[in-house]
């Protein structure tokens, strides 16, 4: 008697394991193969530093233009992801509601991706007390330059995919070449100026061949709960000149793959498109 009293509190105790593994068959959820929301920005002109970059986005991730007025807290945390990318011209200020709202946004939890001249708000978002220098665009110079592998580049899985310049698969202080000739409106924080960001690959390129972490090619701040992702300098050219623009694509995707796996408002969808949230999923680890 006793006997079968316990494998019947053993069915009752597994019961939900059991059903969340058959729900999970049936319905097919797949993390790492689950689309990313995605919120792009662009607040310039869409020149042909910045359409091939939403086109790009597009077609990789379940992307939603957003324009200056979607610019608030409740409409970003729809997002997995929000990136920024302006490669053509100056946007001019953002007023102090739409400041505070990519800041709700990212100390809530949310990732924020800027690239191009979208850097310069690392200031304003009063992440960074430096002005970032501009300069762009420019469609060619005949410059080829890209990053230097660290070993958080690799253990973050920013390299996967991507090759180095002797065609193998990347290992740290391996260079990789991302973009072949010319670079977009962009800027950097040069000579390491900022305070408090956390570099996760270095640059390299002439003139000087190697930049070390002098300009940093990517990293990011800690916003609250979330992360501000920068790309800046020469690298983010989605102009159609830039020959390796296979390398730059995959570049971004696994960066803003890497941040949806970090961001508490990415979504984990079903092929039966019943989503999952991925921050409810992280806090049950």
């Amino acid at each position: 008697m006793e006997r079968t009293f316990k494998s019947q509190d053993l069915a009752y105790k597994f019961r939900p394991i059991v059903f969340c593994l058959t729900f999970l068959f049936i319905f097919g959820i797949n993390i790492s193969n689950a689309a990313v929301e995605l919120g792009f920005i662009y607040l310039g002109d869409n020149g042909p530093f910045t359409a091939p970059a939403l086109e790009f986005a597009e077609e990789a991730f379940n992307t939603e233009l957003l324009a200056k007025a979607d610019l608030k807290s409740d409409k970003f945390k729809q997002f997995g992801v929000i990136w920024w990318h302006e490669g053509d011209t100056d946007p001019g200020e953002l007023s102090d509601p739409e400041i505070n709202a990519f800041l709700d946004y990212a100390e809530s939890g949310g990732a924020v991706l800027l690239t191009g001249w979208a850097i310069r708000h690392a200031t304003n978002f009063g992440l960074e007390k430096a002005e970032a220098r501009q300069f762009g665009p420019v469609a060619e110079d005949g410059i080829a330059v890209g990053i230097t592998v660290l070993k958080e580049t690799i253990a973050l899985g920013l390299t996967e995919g991507l090759k180095s310049v002797d065609k193998k698969d990347p290992q740290e202080d391996d260079r990789i070449q991302v973009n072949s000739t010319g670079y977009p409106k962009s800027g950097d924080y040069y000579d390491k100026i900022w305070k408090d960001f956390i570099t996760l690959a270095n640059a390299w390129g002439p003139p000087a061949n190697d930049w070390g972490d002098r300009i940093a090619a990517f990293g990011y701040w800690e916003a609250g709960k979330g992360k501000v992702f920068n790309m800046n300098w020469r690298l983010p050219n989605y102009h159609k000149n830039n020959k390796d623009i296979d390398q730059l694509e995959q570049l971004t995707e696994n960066v803003i793959n890497w941040l949806a796996s970090e961001s508490e408002f990415a979504d984990v969808s079903a092929s039966s498109k019943l989503p999952i949230i991925w921050g409810e999923l992280k806090n049950q680890k």
